[in-house]
């Protein structure tokens, strides 16, 4: 055999190694952010649940606000819209902030109760109260497990060659699930000790 043709099949040969190298890792990388995006939106299923539980809840505070014939209509209004549009589909960041849009109304009801003592006097208000707390306690803990995942899977986005196999697929990067009245999320920078590295 000549050497130039020995040559020619050695390129061959390492070039076919390489392209399948690439293609192997591209794959991996595209499973990944199937991974990341899976776990993020597993995790907004648990506020979801929580969720669905506070719209019930400011659904009968807006019950008994119009018992006493408090006629606060942008807030009772915000009630009925909030819990129509939660129903419907949406992608996971109008999801989230959907929910931003649900605490908010939350936030409003309890200020036309403020303003009515005889409100917050009424016997099933107090029961809701109560149960409104417990809500608040597991929003709270769902919130922050789904602002970790996001956190993660945001900065795969970020980072080359990572970031190359988001654009071309579409992975947009998550917005962070923030309440008015709680502490902001403060994504801190993720080191590698922190998560699996294969992941």
């Amino acid at each position: 055999m000549e050497t130039a043709t020995i040559m020619w099949i050695v390129f061959g040969v390492v070039a076919a190694i390489l392209v399948g190298v690439l293609i192997r890792g591209w794959i991996s990388v595209y499973n990944k952010f199937q991974y990341w995006i899976t776990r993020a939106e597993r995790k907004f299923a648990d506020v979801d649940v929580i969720m669905q539980e506070r719209l019930d809840n400011i659904h009968a505070l807006a019950q008994i606000a119009k018992k006493y014939d408090i006629h606060e209509y942008k807030a009772l209004k915000d009630v009925i819209e909030a819990r129509s549009r939660w129903k419907r589909d949406a992608d996971l960041n109008e999801k989230v902030k959907l929910a931003s849009e649900v605490e908010n109304t939350y936030l409003k009801l309890q200020a036309v109760f403020e303003r009515y003592p005889n409100l917050k006097a009424d016997q099933m208000h107090m029961s809701l109260m109560e149960r409104a707390s417990v809500v608040e306690r597991r929003l709270r803990k769902a919130r922050l497990q789904y602002n970790r995942v996001a956190q993660q899977y945001n900065e795969r986005t970020r980072k080359f060659p990572r970031n190359v196999v988001a654009r071309v697929y579409s992975f947009k990067e998550l917005d962070y699930l923030e309440f008015a009245g709680q502490k902001a999320y403060e994504p801190r920078e993720i080191f590698a000790d922190q998560t699996p590295a294969s992941i």
